[in-house]
């Protein structure tokens, strides 16, 4: 995995206290955000501090049955740092700002004091809310404006369905579970399930549907395997189709091509094996079909279009030959070879390769 500029994670506050201490427009948006997770929020700050925004807040209270808000009337002291899982302050001076860090800090208390990354523990990031899916977008503080624009693009991408579709993976979740093992079935029952995700809204009887493809999936173990040849392109990741870079986060095993670059097998899913294999390779199409018939998802990926290749087509009619079903995902055409490529190659014939045995 790459360098990350910080670790991304999702934090259940339902019941727990949390602290805001400050009147302003974004104390108060911090304040609703965390009523929103559910937590009790207690909020520190003279009445006459507060702005309208945070007196129409307290007045109507959140939108939802779950967090609520308590105002109290003075200043945050030390001691309401007590029980508290999470602090949020807005400060004008950078003397209050460090006193409330070190305070949060002593008791044990993340903190975050709005717009003084000196004195944060956590960052907050920019959020798509379709929940109980929650996205959330950070730059580690350097653009926050483009967060906002990313965050406008998902909000676009992401169908509202979404939120009903996740409640019904909720719903069956646990039954689900109970009836496929962890593996390659059930993976390939939630992949299927996102398939509909973004299709349509779901119908009424969905979830009768689901378990009775549970129940397909239990007695017809052999159906999930399957090979995917995949084009790869120029080798610039931006190039590859949706489609594509679906295949390769489906994978349980991939056989790329040597001078496939790292940013192109760095989408692919993190618990798929990947196996670097030369275009000369004798018998390959027979362990694939080892492995598709052990109900492994494999991806042959290569460069640029595989159908403008022949030893992809020779690859495909062997495959066939074996009643081995393909797939075929088209990559653009590949454009001459760049020296980053060349480099990547080289690089890798330096190191011993595993052969594809290893794959099972």
């Amino acid at each position: 995995m790459t360098a990350l500029a910080t670790l991304p994670l999702f934090w259940p506050l339902n019941g727990k206290q949390a602290v805001v201490a400050g009147g302003s427009d974004a104390a108060a948006w911090k304040a609703e955000l965390l009523a929103a997770c559910g937590a009790e929020v207690h909020v520190y700050a003279p009445r006459a501090s507060l702005s309208d925004v945070f007196l129409d807040l307290l007045a109507r209270g959140p939108a939802h049955e779950h967090g609520r808000l308590i105002h109290h009337d003075q200043a945050w002291h030390v001691g309401d740092f007590r029980d508290a899982a999470i602090a949020v302050a807005d400060c004008d001076e950078q003397s209050d700002a460090e006193a409330f860090f070190l305070a949060g800090r002593s008791a044990g208390v993340p903190v975050n004091v709005i717009d003084k990354p000196a004195f944060c523990a956590f960052q907050f990031g920019s959020i798509v809310n379709r929940s109980p899916v929650v996205v959330a977008i950070s730059t580690d503080g350097a653009a926050p404006i483009l967060a906002q624009a990313i965050r406008r693009r998902i909000e676009a991408l992401l169908p509202p369905a979404l939120k009903h579709w996740a409640t019904v993976a909720q719903a069956i979740r646990d039954r689900v579970n109970a009836r496929l093992k962890p593996g390659s079935a059930r993976r390939a029952f939630w992949e299927r399930f996102v398939d509909r995700v973004f299709l349509d809204a779901p119908e009424e009887g969905v979830e009768t549907r689901l378990m009775a493809e549970v129940d397909r999936l239990v007695t017809r173990p052999s159906a999930i395997g399957r090979v995917t040849i995949v084009g790869a392109g120029p080798g610039d990741a931006e190039l590859l189709t949706l489609k594509a870079v679906r295949a390769l986060q489906a994978a349980d095993v991939i056989l790329f091509d040597e001078w496939i670059p790292d940013d192109v097998l760095e989408l692919a899913r993190r618990e798929a094996r990947r196996v670097p294999v030369t275009p000369s390779a004798k018998g390959r199409s027979r362990d694939i079909a080892a492995l598709v018939g052990e109900g492994k998802r494999v991806v042959r990926l290569r460069s640029g279009n595989p159908m403008a290749l022949a030893g992809a087509v020779e690859e495909i009619a062997a495959l066939e030959g074996l009643g081995v079903p393909v797939e075929i995902v088209p990559g653009v055409e590949a454009a001459p070879c760049r020296s980053d490529v060349i480099q990547v190659v080289f690089r890798r014939r330096e190191v011993s390769q595993p052969g594809l045995r290893a794959a099972h």
